[in-house]
């Protein structure tokens, strides 16, 4: 429980980390893009305020220009006056002939612009332009702002220009105007994303926190222990695979217990025979005549052990993903070689043997060795099952790109309840495990050597024939 609360405050850290680190990032550029748009704003109030002040002037008359001691108007002076106050801009009136009234309280300078600079600025004013200049008027110094805007006549003409100077540092938009309203949205989504980062964080656990119960029950033995998790796609997925998992680890587990199980009688069989044997002989309960009787015995079962070892091993070898040595042969000649090797068998038992073999080479691409071997139990089988005095075959016939090779024999055949299980390790159709009858290991070599080959081993039972077959591929030059 322990290890499932350090995940859960694992992740949970995790998101909060996650969470500050984008809530700094975001209130960072918030701050500088509503610093920026005030600073926008401001400028586009102050030129709504020119645009007043040229709004008063070309309801008014001209005389101000005519007089240039005349005083302003009451309305006027007091426009003026709140812009000064409110925007600490200075407010510049300009006349078609570029003559200046720099406006104060209750009075006017007069000033003549010279500058080329300047005048170019103020033309494009009265020319009807308007315009947002920085460092226009030298005098004022590089960080004033000149916003300009044409002041027209009753007539519609351009009678002058109004003009607005303003610091940039009075434009820029203090920082502590803007943080504090961050940092409460911040604090907001901070206080919210930490209640759904506990949510998550509880939810994504969770399942973690359940396969983590089921791999420690696994480690204690409990095979039967199982997920259920529901909601997100991917950890269904993921429940389902651990599932999966858990049931080929059941089996295996299974398996593995049936295997000794099954290992541990053959080899007991055959140990108990040879040392009842030898303890007999030696203290005399079985007579010296009877000596080489039971010493025939002893090595029936002594070659009995061996070959079920030899089995083991091969199987075990198989079963370890050691490569196939991959050869082109003939597999009629193979054929022919195994057969002659059981001609002795054949013989003692009377049996009639049925070949049909093509005269010409089939080369096939394979592991000879493993064929080898495959055959040898498919044959040793056959002979072992036949009745005296009974039919086998052995048949070879290409198939295209393939060659399907088949091994029959008369006899009593495989009951149907015993067929699906013939190919299962130690499985005997013999309950009792008759001494002498096999190691139960042969047809699951088979098997295994041809999945190896990437083919399958099949099993009938026709007209009083029980018949094994499978194919195998052709060597590309041979098959064309």
């Amino acid at each position: 429980m322990y290890r499932g609360n350090r995940l859960f405050w694992r992740l949970l850290w995790a998101f909060l980390l996650t969470l500050l680190v984008t809530a700094a990032v975001m209130s960072l550029l918030m701050v500088m893009m509503v610093r920026q748009e005030r600073s926008l704003a401001l400028e586009n109030e102050l030129q709504v305020q020119a645009r007043d002040v040229a709004k008063m002037l070309e309801e008014s008359d001209d005389s101000l220009f005519r007089r240039w001691d005349s005083g302003l108007s009451n309305t006027l002076n007091w426009k003026i006056r709140e812009i000064r106050e409110t925007y600490g801009a200075e407010v510049w009136l300009v006349s078609s002939g570029r003559r200046v009234w720099v406006l104060g309280d209750t009075h006017f300078d007069q000033e003549q612009i010279s500058d080329p600079g300047v005048v170019e600025q103020v033309d494009r004013v009265l020319s009807g332009e308007e315009i947002r200049v920085q460092g226009m008027i030298p005098q004022l110094g590089p960080y004033i702002v000149t916003v300009g805007v044409p002041w027209r006549n009753g007539r519609g003409w351009v009678s002058g220009a109004v003009l607005l100077h303003i610091s940039t540092q009075s434009l820029v938009v203090d920082y502590s105007d803007i943080i504090a309203d961050a940092v409460l949205a911040a604090a907001g989504a901070m206080l919210l994303g930490v209640v759904l980062a506990c949510i998550i964080a509880r939810t994504q656990s969770a399942p973690l926190r359940q396969i983590q119960r089921a791999l420690i029950d696994f480690s204690q033995g409990r095979m039967d222990t199982r997920v259920s998790i529901r909601g997100d796609r991917e950890l269904e997925e993921l429940a389902e695979a651990f599932n999966q998992m858990a049931e080929d680890l059941a089996n295996l587990e299974r398996s593995r217990r049936s295997f000794v199980a099954n290992v541990s009688h053959e080899l007991r069989s055959p140990l108990t025979c040879i040392r009842g044997y030898a303890e007999g002989m030696l203290d005399g309960t079985i007579e010296e005549a009877d000596h080489h009787k039971y010493l025939g015995v002893v090595r029936d079962e002594s070659k009995r052990l061996t070959t079920l070892v030899n089995d083991l091993l091969d199987l075990s070898r198989m079963e370890s993903g050691v490569a196939l040595k991959r050869e082109k042969f003939d597999l009629c000649e193979l054929l022919r070689q195994e057969l002659i090797t059981f001609e002795g068998s054949i013989s003692k038992k009377d049996i009639e043997v049925e070949v049909e073999l093509p005269e010409e080479p089939l080369i096939v691409n394979a592991d000879p060795g493993g064929i080898r071997q495959l055959m040898t139990n498919l044959l040793d089988n056959a002979v072992k099952f036949t009745p005296r005095g009974g039919r086998m075959g052995l048949r070879l016939v290409p198939e295209g790109r393939l060659c399907r090779v088949e091994v029959y024999n008369s006899g009593p055949g495989i009951p149907p309840e015993d067929l699906p299980h013939i190919f299962e390790r130690f499985y005997k159709v013999d309950k009792a495990h008759t001494p002498g009858e096999g190691t139960g290991l042969g047809l699951a070599i088979v098997q295994k050597i041809l999945e190896q080959h990437g083919q399958k081993i099949r099993v009938s039972e026709a007209g009083g024939f029980t018949t094994f077959s499978f194919r195998l591929a052709l060597a590309e030059d041979k098959a064309k």
